[in-house]
Order: structure tokens, then sequence, then C-alpha cells
């Protein structure tokens, strides 16, 4: 099966921002064997590699990125177990690869019962980057059904299998962004997953919608539809016709106890009680989810935003949303330039303001560390 290579493509339609300049080759694999021969085009020109999967998590350069990108195309899930999963005390084995679609294959698991992932619908992106980030949403996370990932070694073009545990997964982290960034292609996924209802429904923006529509004893289709109407509130869905996002920009910053109550302080005297107030309740709502510290505290970046009136500001065509302002939004023909403009605004005012420092969640590709502290600095 012979690879596809494409010369100086523009990344832009393969990112949901829709925003960023050429690849000097981008490869389309759907099979360990182009892996290797991707790799080994990037060896014979010692160019640089980076994997492309839904481009729902990325923010690229306007200059594009020099060197090889592999972007995965492979589909397909098989079921283990399926016909023993209709038994509510048994589980069924799902081997999803990378270029799946996310959230199809969240629909499915709804259509046929297999509970675990409904609160994870309507994420954009493939599956293989749903392990990279460990997506989570409204009180479920990938990791608490990972089973183990197959991934190929760009070093080697080894394939390998990595239990769950290996793959260190935390708040919005595994070693696929952090400690062994660039390493590996993931090739699939495997997830194991319940035919016995654990519906997931403590989150606020839930309780809210049920609680609305009177609806008591939400069936697994309906948590899916209402998580779906939560985020298109929220989150707008990458469209053509909305421009572009990459869904949360900025993480959850997690304080230690005595550096939420600092917090508190500050945000009392800056802002007043009232600003106090909100803070300590959201701040007993989110708990220290994703974080293994018993005395932390994980604090709503999206308040912290609005507390400093940032929703709504602009920089060219990237706009925080009004909404949701975890979100910059590329309002049609916002440039990378524009983005990291509008993101470093917020980040030093947040930091004048608060003294928190927000941290990025998408991956930036294609810049120099200079242009990185040039846009993002809080000193700047």
């Amino acid at each position: 099966m012979s690879l596809e290579i494409q010369q100086d493509v523009p990344l832009k339609p393969y990112t949901t921002f829709k925003i960023g300049g050429p690849a000097r080759y981008l490869c389309t694999v759907t099979a360990p064997e182009q892996a290797r021969d991707a790799i080994a085009l990037a060896r014979s020109q010692s160019l640089p590699m980076f994997v492309l999967g839904g481009g729902s998590n990325i923010l690229v350069s306007d200059a594009g990125f020099h060197g090889v990108v592999l972007h995965p195309a492979h589909l397909g899930v098989e079921v283990e177990g399926q016909e023993a999963a209709r038994h509510p005390e048994t589980s069924v084995r799902l081997h999803i690869k990378a270029g799946e679609p996310w959230d199809r294959v969240v629909g499915r698991t709804v259509e046929q019962g297999w509970w675990g992932i409904e609160n994870l619908s309507h994420i954009p992106g493939q599956s293989g980057a749903a392990l990279v980030q460990n997506i989570g949403a409204y009180g479920q996370q990938l990791s608490d059904v990972l089973e183990h990932a197959e991934v190929l070694r760009l070093s080697s073009g080894e394939l390998q299998t990595l239990a769950a545990g290996e793959c260190r997964l935390a708040y919005r982290r595994s070693i696929f962004n952090s400690t062994r960034r660039g390493e590996f292609l993931i090739s699939s996924i495997t997830l194991s997953l319940s035919a016995k209802p654990k519906p997931q429904l403590g989150y606020r923006d839930v309780q809210a919608y049920f609680a609305d529509r009177g609806n008591r004893q939400p069936s697994q289709r309906d948590i899916r539809e209402a998580i779906i109407q939560i985020r298109d509130r929220k989150f707008p869905y990458p469209r053509e016709e909305r421009g572009g996002n990459a869904g949360s920009f900025f993480k959850n910053p997690t304080l230690s106890a005595g550096e939420g109550q600092s917090l508190e302080a500050r945000v009392g005297a800056r802002f007043g009680h009232p600003a106090r107030d909100r803070l300590t309740a959201s701040r007993s709502r989110s708990g220290a989810a994703g974080s293994s510290a018993s005395d932390s505290v994980k604090v709503p970046a999206a308040l912290l935003i609005d507390l400093c009136g940032l929703k709504g500001f602009e920089a060219g065509r990237a706009q925080v949303n009004p909404s949701q302002p975890l979100v910059i939004l590329n309002q049609g023909g916002a440039t990378a330039d524009d983005v990291l403009c509008v993101a470093g605004h917020v980040r030093r005012t947040v930091y004048r303001e608060t003294g928190v420092v927000l941290e990025l969640e998408p991956e930036l590709v294609g810049f120099s560390r200079r242009e990185v502290n040039r846009y993002l600095g809080i000193g700047s």
C-alpha cells in the first residue's frame, strides 16, 4: 500500500480553528507500513515530524510547519463481547482505530446502550486525539474507560501496546502531550464500557437541563442530547459557517488549598465580595477533579476571565467567546497571530488582576519558542 504524499499543503482545512499555513509534506496514513514510509521520508531530509489527527486541539502557525505531517486516516470499530453485553453486569470492549471520528463512536455506543462515554458527546476530533488530551466533560473522562492503546514508535516504526497506566492520564494530560510528546503515532485505543446504566448527572448544567424539563430519570439518549445542546450553547461546534475554534483554549488552574484561599482574598479585594462568593461557590462545585492531591482545588478559568471583563475581547478576527470565555473564536478569516494576541492579552490581564497564570490547552504547531514568549509572556 503506497503512501500518499502531498507537498506544501495548507493545514487550515485540517484544523477546527480553520487556521494554519502549509506543511512541507502531508502524509495520509492508514496502515503501519505507510507510517514507516513517512518516517523514512522525514529522516532522509532531516525534517521534524508532527501527528495531526482531527485538528481539534491545535493552533497552527501562519507560516505552517516545515516538516512531515502524519495524518491518521485509519477507520473502524471492532466490538468484543457484544453478545455478552446484553446482560447488565457485563462489559463490552471497543477497539477503535485512531482516525475514527470521536463523536461518531459515542453515538454508536448510545445506540447500543453501552455506558461510559455518553457525557463526552459532541467533542470534535479523532479518537486517537481523545487519548492524547484525556478528554473529559460533565463527570466523565477517557481515563475512566481506557484499557490500552496500540501505538507506533516514530523513532523505530515499532508497534507496541501501552496499558492505560502507562499512558499516565491526568487532567487534560497524557504522556503523548507531555513527557513523551512526539514519540508516538496512536494507531488504536481500546475502551471497556458497561451494559449497566451508570448515569453521571452531577454537573449543575446537566441537572438544570433535566429539571427544566421535569425529567427525573433521563435515558442515555436523553443524556447525549442534553450534552449536545449544552455544549453547542457554550462551546460552538466547529463548522464552516461559524469560522472555527479549538474548544477550551485555557485550562482550569489547579491550586493548593492555601493558594486557593489567597486567590479568594485577592478576588474579594479587587472585585468585591459578590465576586469572591462566586469563586467560592464554583470551587466547591468543581472540587479537585483530575488532581491526585487531596488538598488541591480546581479554579474555573472561565470565571477569572469573566471577572476581568474579557468576554468579547477582540484582536483582528479573533474573539473571546462572549458566552463561554474559555473559547477563542475565529470569526472568519482570523490568523494565528490574531488568536495569540487575544490569548496573550487574556493571560496577562488575568495574571495582573488575580495572580493566576492560565495555561493553554491547544498545542501550538510551527511556532518558535521566541514567538510563543513574545505572544504569551505574562511580563510583557
